[in-house]
């Protein structure tokens, strides 16, 4: 097993055994507070992400900031649908990559396992009848891994040793669930010529306990590995390939096969940054709040009123009036004797640390090598870019970890649901927008479009205004479709308004003997009113449609008709030219 490394100050004490430990100037008070090894510096790192706001909020923004939209590299439709559902709405990748991250920045080390799931059946030694294990009630002993329970079959008292263990695999996707392995409770095996690793479990007591007891909920979905290394009192052996490892990289001379927690650097400042707070707190509760003193006041020398008064009867009155005053803030009180007022304490404010306090909250944020106003705000806009830059060019290296991650949980979902795997990757990470090179990337485009030999494509255009191509090209499609079904259902109304005009014009013609429009003038009117409807907007064209329609019906059905043919030749002239 890898050794836990040593995290102590190395020029502490050294040479210093008989002399004071601060005349060691690389000695400071709170190092005797300070892990000595790595197990006790993952606790510490998770009390100073939970007690210390700056740090808190800084890891969670950091956490959340990458976690861009997610790109599937195919060309195959149904594929990519199925990876997409899989990924975002059973597995939620993007909570758990956040998740991911959290474990990285606080422990240093993020592992990451998938539960395979299994349902369990026993064979019956004697009928070999297998059995959901749900449905038994067995007792299970866990020093020799062996079920004893009554066979449905047979109706037999037997006993299932791990021969008579059969896992069945259960393709289905949601029961899949991906594992945040403690760090406190691995240990790695590192060889650092070929630089592969062996990583072991110590299973955790309180599981222990719930398969020494028999827990039917934590064994019927416990792995037989699981239950072999309990059973061993060993660790738990990862098989290569199952575990997934995303570290913060230290130096050489450290384990190299353990990341170093980011959050190191900041202990000793959030150790000085407590005993400020401390100091603060105790000099709140004793110089803050005065402590008063009531006393007849001395005239003179010669005048002493404690001489010439009862102080006792004193005492009694002053308080009195003291609660008159509480009841009315107006009450006046006569007194025979001036009266003083000692006062200790109250200068709390010109002792309290304050200053001493956010220096010190600022040198925890800058430890973590985030700017100030990246929590606060403020920046300005000359300054803003170059800091946000900055910290773009610092996560690029996280994103690509994070797109490892998510490329091996697509990878052994699809192995183990029997996809076919796909290139995914989360979109281009930018924390500013970038109007410059937006412009450049539009002009690009354009003169592709005009040249007839594009440069970027539309895919490329819609990614970088973060739009999904997908969805607006349905869209498109579906206004098309709306906007075709609109002019088919006008045609349909207008022929059926023209058929009704033309009977209700024979009928009339028929009972007067004869015809009672003059059709040349009727047809000279209709194209006079369709030469004014061509130089309207569609406002005004149909608002002019609609009053004609109200005062004469037969004009307005000759016109219409002469409207849809003299369009319907336009648009076969306009097609003509284009061929």
């Amino acid at each position: 097993m890898a050794n836990d490394f040593n995290v102590s100050d190395p020029y502490m004490f050294k040479g210093m055994r008989d002399t004071a430990p601060h005349t060691n100037p690389y000695h400071t008070y709170s190092q005797v507070y300070s892990p000595r090894r790595l197990k006790e510096l993952f606790k510490w790192c998770e009390y100073l992400f939970y007690n210390s706001a700056h740090i808190y909020a800084a890891l969670r923004k950091f956490g959340e900031y990458p976690i861009t939209e997610i790109l599937y590299d195919t060309p195959n439709e149904a594929l990519k649908v199925r990876h997409k559902n899989l990924l975002e709405k059973v597995i939620h990748v993007r909570e758990l990559l956040i998740e991911m991250t959290l474990d990285k920045y606080v422990y240093g080390n993020a592992f990451l396992s998938m539960y395979q799931p299994f349902i369990r059946y026993l064979k019956c030694p004697k009928c070999k009848t297998l059995t959901n294990i749900q449905n038994l009630d067995y007792k299970y002993g866990y020093a020799s891994l062996k079920f004893t329970y009554r066979c449905p079959a047979c109706r037999t008292e037997v006993t299932a040793t791990e021969k008579e263990i059969e896992d069945r695999k259960l393709s289905v996707s949601r029961r899949i669930n991906f594992i945040r392995w403690d760090p406190k409770h691995m240990d790695i095996d590192f060889n650092p010529l070929t630089g592969a690793s062996v990583y072991y479990y110590t299973i955790p007591q309180m599981l222990v306990d719930g398969v020494q007891k028999g827990h039917k909920f934590v064994i019927d979905s416990m792995p037989v590995g699981f239950l072999k290394a309990i059973k061993k009192k060993k660790q738990f052996k990862f098989a290569p390939g199952y575990i997934f490892h995303m570290k913060v990289g230290g130096p050489a001379g450290i384990n190299p096969q353990w990341g170093l927690p980011p959050l190191l650097s900041t202990l000793q400042l959030f150790h000085y940054a407590a005993i400020l707070r401390k100091a603060n707190e105790a000099i709140a509760l004793d110089h803050l709040t005065p402590f008063r003193i009531v006393h007849p006041a001395q005239q003179s020398g010669n005048a002493d009123p404690v001489t010439t008064i009862s102080l006792e009867e004193w005492k009694t009155k002053l308080k009195d009036h003291f609660k008159q005053w509480r009841v009315d803030p107006l009450h006046v009180m006569f007194a025979p004797i001036p009266i003083g007022m000692t006062q200790i304490g109250g200068q709390g404010r010109a002792l309290l640390t304050l200053g001493e306090v956010q220096e010190a909250e600022k040198n925890i944020v800058a430890a973590l090598g985030i700017p100030m106003e990246f929590l606060y705000g403020g920046l300005t806009k000359s300054g803003m870019e170059a800091t946000l830059r900055l910290i773009e060019n610092q996560l690029e290296t996280h994103v690509n970890d994070l797109n490892d991650c998510m490329q091996w949980i697509d990878d052994s979902c699809s192995k183990f649901l029997g996809y076919a795997k796909l290139q995914v990757e989360l979109a281009p990470f930018r924390m500013i927008d970038d109007q410059y090179q937006k412009q450049v990337m539009m002009q690009l485009y354009q003169s592709g479009m005009q040249m007839g030999r594009r440069i970027i494509s539309d895919q490329t255009m819609a990614e970088q205004n973060s739009i999904d191509l997908d969805q607006e090209e349905e869209r498109i499609k579906q206004e098309e479709l709306d906007a075709v079904r609109r002019d088919a259902e006008l045609q349909i109304e207008v022929k059926q308004l023209q058929n009704n005009m033309a009977k209700q014009i024979q009928m009339e013609s028929q009972q007067t003997g004869g015809m009672g429009y003059d059709q040349q003038q009727i047809i000279g009117q209709a194209d006079q009113i369709v030469q004014e409807w061509m130089s309207m907007d569609d406002g005004g064209r149909r608002s002019a449609m609609d009053s004609l329609l109200k005062e004469d019906l037969v004009l307005y059905s000759v016109a219409m008709m002469r409207w849809e043919q003299m369009t319907r030749g336009k648009g076969e002239q306009s097609q003509e030219g284009m061929m």
